[in-house]
């Protein structure tokens, strides 16, 4: 992924892009899309019963990032005005309803905020069709446990049978922010980049309104595979 600002560097930024994707994925086709240059990341989280009932449990905002990895996500996103946020909800829930969706899901969404107000222009980027990582900002502010609500689904129920309907989910109690904590080493030129090894000694946080999610413990050898761990506030 890279961004071109020239017609004459759109060339050379193509041939990369394809190398990379070849190496990555087998695949060198790509696509391009218009550049957002002061864009915010939103994504909503949706639940639906696959029996025509389809419900959002709020937005996270995913701003913060490093070479388009998550690193800090907050619920609710504290950059939408009130009508942004109706209109996002109403987007992600159309899609949704348009194909009957059952499960959980995140539908995600590139907002321009220049500028940022009610005619705001927003993009689709994707849906996904799974419980994702992020997901646990979410349980945090809203106080329902989304993993057993998919499980539940999946055997049969309905989101009024479960209670969750618009009205009961309500509005988001307080915000919640995730901090990924990610196996990482710093070269002689300053890079970032991927490492592994033994965690030797592995202390968390803790508290009052304090959430860790991890596999990590004293002695563990780390996986290149996973991010470590998530800390919520």
């Amino acid at each position: 992924m890279r961004p071109v600002f020239k017609r004459d560097d759109l060339t050379e930024a193509y041939g990369r892009c394809k190398s990379e994707a070849i190496a990555a994925f087998g695949d060198g086709d790509l696509y391009a899309e218009q550049l957002i240059r002061h864009a915010r990341h939103i994504e909503v989280q949706i639940i639906g019963d696959g029996q025509g009932n389809v419900v959002h449990v709020g937005e996270r905002e995913c701003s913060l990032q490093r070479r388009h990895q998550k690193v800090i996500e907050i619920a609710p996103s504290p950059s939408l005005t009130s009508e942004l946020r109706k209109k996002l909800y109403a987007a992600a829930l159309k899609l949704a309803h348009y194909c009957n969706y059952r499960g959980l899901g995140t539908v995600e969404f590139l907002v321009n905020c220049d500028p940022l107000n009610e005619d705001t222009e927003f993009f689709f980027i994707e849906a996904n069709p799974r419980v994702q990582v992020e997901h646990t900002v979410t349980e945090m502010v809203s106080g329902l446990d989304l993993v057993i609500a998919q499980l539940q689904i999946a055997e049969g129920s309905t989101l009024p049978e479960l209670g969750l309907t618009q009205e009961a989910i309500g509005d988001p109690r307080g915000y919640a922010l995730q901090l990924r904590i990610n196996m990482e080493t710093v070269n002689g030129q300053g890079e970032i980049l991927p490492a592994g090894g033994t965690l030797n000694r592995f202390e968390l946080a803790s508290g009052p309104g304090i959430r860790v999610d991890t596999f990590g413990y004293s002695g563990y050898q780390t996986s290149p595979h996973y991010d470590l761990s998530l800390i919520h506030i």
